[in-house]
Formats: C-alpha cells, sequence, structure tokens
C-alpha cells in the first residue's frame, strides 16, 4: 500500500491546482513529495479504553487506528498481595499480541502508587480510594510492550491546605511538588520509558497561585518535573476542549494554550539532551459533558479542527477524551455505556483524514505560528489574546490573506521552510475558506492536503488554497 501511494504521490506532482498557473508561471522544476516525509508515529491514546478482556471490543479501539493503550484498574486490579496480579499481567498479554504500546495508569495520582510499605487511605479530588502494600519495582520489565507511565492527571502546582468549610481535603489533591517519588522511581527502573501527564487548560486558574499565569504554571511543570526526568520520551500536554454548548464559537483561550504547550515544548528542547527531549500534545475533545458545558461532536470535522490546530502548533500526541461514556454523571464519550459506537464514525473518519499528516509534522521542527484576521470574519478579532505569542518573522512566507480566520504554523526541516495553514472557523458553521500564502524567492510549491500531494507552480510566489471546514493544507515551497 506504501508503495502504491508513492507512486500516486509522485504522479501528482507533476499536477498544478486549478487557477495557480497561468501567464508569467516560471518554467517548473520536478519535485520529489517523498523527500520530506518520515514514517514515525504520532502517538494516539484514549483516556477510559474498553475491557481489555473483550475481544470485540478490542477490536473496535484497535480499528480506530489508535497506537497506544492507557492501562487502568476500571476491569482488573493491579496489585494482589504486593505484586502484580496475574490478572494485570494476562491483560499485558493480551494488549501486547494486539500491537498496542501500554503506558501503565497511575489510577489514584498518588506519589506512593508504585511502592507503598502499609495500607493508606486518601482522595483523589474528592474521591476516597485504599492503597494496599505493594513493591512495585521491575515487573514491567518483561514486558517490551509496556514503554512508558500515564503518571498524574492534571495536578496543582504545590499541595493546598485543607478548607475546613469544605466537604473535600484539599490537601490530598495530587500536585507537581508531590512527584518526586514517582520521577525518583521512573529514573531507578525504567530509564527509557516514556512519561506522560495530562494538564488543565488555563480556565482552571485554580490550579496554579494566586498572581501568576497558565505560563508560570507550565514553566514550573518544565523546571520541577520534566527536568528531574533523566531520561526517555516526556510530554507537555494539556486538555483545553474548545466547542462550547450552543456552537458557533471557538473558546477563546483553545489557541492561546495550545501557544503556550508549545512554546514550553521549543523552549525546553532548545537546550534538553537528545535523551531528555519532549513532545507537545493536546487532548482532544471527543466527548460531550454536561457539567463542563461541552457540545457534542456531529462530524469528523469537529475533531479534525482540533487536530489540525495542534498540528500546526507542533502537536505530536493526541489523546482522546473520552472512549466510554458514562452517562451517569452527564459524560458521553465515542462509544456508549453498553459498548456500541455513538460518534465512533465520525472520530474513525478524523483519524483517516488527519493522521496522514504525521508524515510531515514529525518530519519537520516548529518554529512558531502566524495567523490572519479573516477579511469576512467580522469585526471581533479573537486572535488579539495571542499578543506576543506569534511569529513577526516568517521568512519565505510574506503575506497571509483569507477569507475567514486562519492560521498558519511554520516550520523547518534543515533550511527548508513548510507551512500549515489551517481553516480557524468554528466548524459547525460549515464555512469554507480560501487562504492565499505569498513566497518570496519561491518558484514552486508541493501542497499536501487530505486528498494527497500536488505541485504547484506559484505565480508571482502565490498558492491559492481552498479549506473546507476542519481542513488543512501543509505546504512546502522552493
Amino acid at each position: 500500500m506504501k508503495t502504491i501511494y508513492r507512486i500516486i504521490a509522485l504522479l501528482l506532482a507533476v499536477l498544478t491546482l486549478t487557477a495557480c498557473g497561468g501567464e508569467g508561471a516560471s518554467d517548473s522544476v520536478k519535485l520529489d513529495p517523498e523527500a520530506y516525509v518520515t514514517d514515525e508515529k504520532m502517538i494516539t491514546i484514549a483516556d477510559m479504553p474498553p475491557n481489555p478482556f473483550d475481544p470485540e471490543a478490542v477490536q473496535l479501539y484497535k480499528d480506530m487506528g489508535f497506537t497506544h493503550w492507557i492501562l487502568t484498574e476500571d476491569h482488573v486490579a493491579m496489585v494482589e498481595n504486593g505484586t502484580l496480579s496475574d490478572g494485570y499481567k494476562q491483560a499485558i498479554d493480551i494488549l501486547t499480541e494486539q500491537g498496542f504500546e501500554i503506558w501503565i495508569r497511575n489510577m489514584q495520582n498518588d506519589p506512593e502508587y508504585f511502592q507503598i510499605e502499609t495500607e493508606k487511605t486518601g482522595s483523589n479530588y474528592g474521591t476516597p480510594y485504599t492503597l494496599a502494600p505493594r513493591d512495585i519495582t521491575d515487573d514491567f520489565l518483561e514486558y517490551e510492550n509496556v514503554t512508558g507511565f500515564y503518571m498524574m492527571d492534571e495536578p496543582f502546582q504545590n499541595t493546598l491546605e485543607d478548607d475546613p468549610a469544605t466537604e473535600d481535603n484539599e490537601s490530598l489533591h495530587p500536585a507537581l511538588d508531590q512527584l518526586d517519588t514517582l520521577i525518583q522511581w521512573k529514573n531507578e527502573y525504567y530509564p527509557d520509558a516514556f512519561w506522560h501527564i495530562n494538564h488543565v487548560g488555563s480556565g482552571s486558574w485554580n490550579h496554579w497561585p494566586s498572581g501568576t499565569t497558565y505560563v508560570d504554571f507550565i514553566d514550573a511543570y518544565v523546571e520541577n518535573v520534566l527536568k528531574k526526568v533523566e531520561s526517555g520520551g516526556r510530554s507537555i500536554c494539556m486538555d483545553n476542549y474548545p466547542l462550547p454548548e450552543g456552537g458557533g464559537v471557538i473558546r477563546e483561550n483553545f489557541l492561546h494554550d495550545v501557544l503556550v504547550l508549545a512554546h514550553a515544548t521549543k523552549n525546553y528542547n532548545e537546550t534538553a539532551p537528545e535523551e531528555q527531549q519532549a513532545i507537545m500534545g493536546i487532548c482532544l475533545q471527543t466527548m460531550q459533558d454536561s457539567a463542563l458545558k461541552l457540545r457534542d461532536i456531529t462530524s469528523s470535522s469537529d475533531v479534525t479542527f482540533q487536530m489540525y490546530a495542534g498540528m500546526a502548533a507542533g502537536a505530536r500526541l493526541f489523546e482522546y477524551f473520552c472512549y466510554r461514556s458514562l452517562e451517569g454523571v452527564g459524560l458521553s464519550g465515542i462509544i456508549d455505556m453498553t459498548g456500541q459506537k455513538r460518534i465512533y464514525d465520525h472520530v474513525m473518519e478524523a483519524n483517516q483524514r488527519a493522521m496522514p499528516f504525521e508524515r510531515l509534522i514529525c518530519a519537520f521542527d516548529w518554529v512558531g505560528m502566524t495567523v490572519n484576521h479573516g477579511s469576512e470574519s467580522g469585526p471581533e478579532d479573537m486572535f488579539e489574546i495571542l499578543d506576543g505569542m506569534l511569529l513577526e518573522d516568517t521568512g519565505v512566507l510574506k503575506k497571509v490573506e483569507s477569507r475567514y480566520d486562519t492560521i498558519v504554523g511554520c516550520f523547518d526541516q534543515n533550511g527548508q521552510a513548510g507551512f500549515m495553514a489551517v481553516n480557524y472557523t468554528a466548524p459547525d458553521l460549515n464555512m469554507t475558506n480560501v487562504v492565499t500564502l505569498t513566497f518570496e524567492g519561491c518558484t514552486d510549491a508541493l501542497v499536501y492536503t487530505e486528498e494527497g500531494v500536488k505541485q504547484v507552480n506559484l505565480v508571482d510566489g502565490q498558492v491559492r488554497l481552498t479549506l473546507p471546514c476542519g481542513a488543512a493544507a501543509f505546504v512546502i515551497p522552493v
């Protein structure tokens, strides 16, 4: 299949986009679309996966194209008599046979989750739990498909003091300053494993001290956690769900938060050794949640919109929230309470549309982002919140013009520039965007879209893109 794709891609490379040729075009040079891509894969993983002992449920999850599986204790206990239970080992074997990379989930966000001498009771965001004594050290080393650990979810920056006016004991909430035990455990036993934590978005302002910012919060994670993890992959990831109830709008702080993480990842990697490099990720809204006032997913474009916005900022990890529904608390996921498809087909189609772009995003280094407030987008400029976060010098890209709001991720591959243009309009509005990119000193470009790749002979340095809702294009000008 890969060989067929490459042959087709090379044949398409000599074609031009409609309205991109014409008088004034220079003699075209033949470009090789395969010269700029990689076979490296992104990480795709879903929160609350199905029962690993249900073959049909596992196959349904696999068919969506997920590369990883978060192994939880929702269906099997991890510990029995202080060591790994036979059931947990069996679950690992089953998932290994299906080809998944497995991340072990710290179910209680507890720093002593893997090693504790006596029974311990605690509260995970107000939900009581008990940890039985256990001594889990190198137990996972015999399982080569156990490649990472989901160490904590949405931690606070600092341990809080208990507020006696509330039933909850806030001092028991997970926090970054409690992670040293887990960091030391990983460094000793699993130096090559992946370290993953998902953070709140900037709307959850109570997760960091008053008087500081979301940037300070993410920087605190980098300084106090990532730099202590001695080796192995690691993520800088957050959830900001951009599609609220009512529809027709995008949460204003969504792109802001995406760029906070993108810049944090870029800045960290500039000085981090090769064995400590991080990847940036976002948690995708693939659910409806009445408590958070989020609308439901109604098309694959609702999902690709989020994926492309992340990719334009260099994201290489997508955590889908959530897979299973918990309708008793108003949370509806990709499948329903009975395990039947709910928005499954929309998400599966989104993966089929968007994931081929991984061959480009994983091959280029993210440099920054520029945006354009569309000429027909109305007077309100939702990009004003991004002041100071955008590129001032976009290299050979000299101008972006568009009918509607557009974001353009700027990339580099050993001196070769690449640009990912994304239709940044609420996908349920079904608005087709027309985007013109003007390049200086360039005569040709490769344009990669969901339909494949075409070579364009530039006229006056311009390439004109037609981007439907939830769509993007990656342009390599030469």
